[in-house]
């Protein structure tokens, strides 16, 4: 090393000098985070063991509990044991009652806003819990609702009226429901094996019995088509539970289309009530005849209610669908509840088994004897 280059070292010595004892200040700081850090983490991994033990314990005791439960409790197996055992645990377990809702939207396929689109406009349905929302689903389901034009709009407001909760059909509803709900939230056993949720009493059961639809929408009454299948029908579901809703011949029937019925007296006897809706399924829009069934219904009898469904459908009340026309936004709505003759209708284990495309011809039939 040069003169030169010893002058400029020992000029450059203080800030060399200061830079180290910076870094080496800055490390010391590091190790002692690092030393701080490890005792966190000490002290974090001790905290967390005995969590895991904790929740070790809360689980055995949570086990203990329900295999008490299955041991000294009565099996639960009519609605007011399930709705009140749900009551019970609903403050901890479901608070909001948004479980509650959801089955209750699995097994009607009802979504409540878009039921409701006045009141969904004004934000009335994001306050709401799910306790709250059932209200509306219950109402819309057992078609308990009024509606009236709002003056100057295209829009209905919706007065909802009491549902008849003393009814076999609400108790088999409410049966399913909350079956389905103390399953989904672990409490499956608690419940009555082998039960038939849809069976009401000793001798009444619910039967459901589905049909194709298909539609029409004209903009103007001369308009040519636009055809609609099950599949197009889904976003209509709301009018046209609308319009059932609102017959008046059904609202004034305790048997509904059964009042009508003029077959042979094993059938008439069995069959309590036939009150037609639609339901959601897999994606399409289906007729649905609820029925109320005292007793059995044999293949003959079952064969026979099936026929009457389908004259009602094509040639009485389900005229009123083909012929006049449900008002919406995006034009005139024209429905067949039997839309393809090579389908039969179906009872919901036959749908499964022999479930196939959708092969609607979306023509609807247009005249035929009154009801």
């Amino acid at each position: 090393m040069g003169l030169r280059d010893m002058l400029l070292a020992i000029r450059e010595y203080p800030a060399a000098h200061a830079e180290l004892e910076t870094a080496r200040f800055e490390l010391r700081q590091a190790q002692q985070a690092l030393e701080r850090s490890e005792q966190d983490c000490e002290s974090l991994s001790i905290k967390m063991n005995e969590q895991d033990s904790y929740i070790d314990f809360l689980v055995h005791k949570s086990n203990a509990f329900r295999d008490a439960l299955a041991e000294f409790c009565i099996k639960l197996s009519t609605p007011e044991e399930l709705k009140r055992f749900y009551d019970t645990i609903s403050p901890s377990m479901d608070a909001q009652g948004f479980t509650l809702y959801r089955m209750a939207q699995d097994l009607t396929g009802i979504d409540v806003p878009s039921f409701f689109p006045y009141e969904d406009n004004r934000g009335l349905f994001e306050v709401m819990d799910g306790h709250q929302l059932m209200g509306w689903l219950t109402a819309v389901h057992f078609q308990a609702v009024d509606w009236e034009i709002i003056p100057g709009t295209c829009y209905e407001a919706a007065a909802l009226r009491e549902v008849d909760t003393t009814t076999p059909e609400y108790q088999a509803f409410e049966k399913q429901l909350y079956t389905k709900v103390l399953e989904r939230i672990g409490f499956q056993d608690v419940l009555a094996p082998n039960q038939d949720v849809s069976v009401i009493g000793d001798k009444t059961t619910e039967l459901k019995l589905y049909s194709r639809l298909c539609g029409e929408l004209r903009k103007q009454e001369h308009d040519d088509p636009r055809p609609l299948d099950g599949g197009d029908l889904v976003e209509f579901q709301a009018e046209i539970l609308r319009k059932i809703g609102g017959d008046p011949t059904l609202k004034d029937e305790s048997r509904g289309l059964m009042a009508w019925f003029d077959g042979s007296d094993a059938v008439n006897k069995k069959v309590v009530s036939l009150f037609p809706s639609v339901e959601v399924i897999n994606g399409e829009l289906y007729g649905v005849a609820v029925c109320k069934i005292s007793g059995t219904l044999s293949p003959g009898e079952l064969k026979e209610l099936k026929e009457y469904c389908q004259s009602q459908y094509n040639d009485a009340w389900g005229e009123d669908f083909v012929q006049r026309p449900q008002n919406t936004e995006r034009g005139n709505l024209y429905v067949s509840f039997y839309a393809d003759n090579s389908t039969s209708i179906l009872t919901k284990e036959e749908m499964e088994l022999s479930r196939t495309p959708n092969r609607s011809q979306h023509q609807l039939k247009r005249g035929g004897d009154a009801r």
